[in-house]
């Protein structure tokens, strides 16, 4: 028998600080639900899963871009709805303007809220706006000198880009024409005589066709902002749950790792017991 070097007791010491060190890092994993809580823990796994958080938030971000773009083409669509239906009365009254039934005072009447309506356009033009971004003026034009319908629509308009996706270039992108009755053609319809209101109802017929095709190409992309959305949500929720399956902790196998070095640790601290009692044995033997 030997005293100065008690290995017994060193052995089990070594395996008791082993059974501790697991016994901590399940704590640990228990704890915070996570089965990597610093870089030591898996290297190789916190660069994926770090990757796949990047990816993650960025895709929630541009969900919520495409919730907000579409609030901005709902606002602006609904703008042309209204502008269409001051359109659509506009010709009823050149409609009523254009029949030789009316006496001038009437004429004058129907002036009245054909020129009230123009500027209604015009206030509509010039106040709708979304998170104060006026929709349909051009800031860095004169909407005075702006061009005039053609049949492709109208010339002047701005390009807004949304953020769909959470890497760069997944964009998507509309233009939004500029509005005001100059660039409509109703600013000078007048039914001064039927010659004149039946010359305006060409004018509002043109006008009308232009609203509608902006509209359509609005309603177009708004589709395509609702499909951009669905699809963030999708990436996101599975992107997700690869983050979970790498980081996530296995609360059955950590329940199981701290329980079998809580044993161990028990039956350590019981050998260290009985190895040192060893010693104390010998030491009277010699006393």
């Amino acid at each position: 028998m030997v005293i100065k070097h008690n290995m017994s007791t060193q052995f089990a010491t070594r395996h008791l600080n082993i059974a501790e060190d697991v016994k901590g890092k399940a704590t640990e994993r228990l704890t915070t639900g996570y089965r990597i809580n610093r870089a030591a823990d898996s290297a190789a796994s916190m660069v994926v899963w770090e990757s796949i958080r990047n990816q993650v938030r960025g895709l929630n971000q541009a969900g919520r871009n495409s919730q907000d773009g579409q609030g901005f083409i709902n606002t602006a669509d609904s703008g042309m709805n209204e502008l269409t239906s001051i359109l659509h009365r506009m010709k009823e009254l050149c409609v009523q303007g254009a029949n030789d039934t009316n006496t001038a005072e009437d004429r004058e009447d129907i002036q009245m809220e054909i020129d009230a309506l123009n500027n209604e356009i015009n206030r509509i033009a010039e106040e709708t706006e979304f998170n104060k971004i006026k929709i349909f003026k051009d800031p860095g034009t004169d909407p005075d000198n702006a061009g005039s319908p053609d049949g492709n629509g109208v010339e002047g308009s701005r390009e807004f880009v949304f953020q769909v996706g959470a890497n760069s270039k997944q964009l998507v992108s509309t233009r939004l024409p500029v509005f005001n009755t100059k660039i409509l053609g109703t600013e000078g319809i007048n039914v001064s005589d039927s010659v004149n209101a039946t010359s305006g109802l060409a004018v509002l017929d043109k006008s009308l066709d232009i609203v509608d095709l902006e509209r359509s190409r609005l309603g177009a992309v708004s589709n395509r902002l609702e499909h951009a959305y669905a699809n963030s949500a999708n990436a996101s929720e599975n992107s997700q749950t690869s983050e979970a399956t790498i980081r996530d902790t296995d609360i059955a196998d950590e329940a199981i790792a701290y329980a079998t070095a809580d044993i161990i640790q028990q039956a350590d601290i019981a050998m260290i017991a009985q190895a040192n009692g060893e010693r104390e044995t010998i030491l009277a033997m010699v006393l």
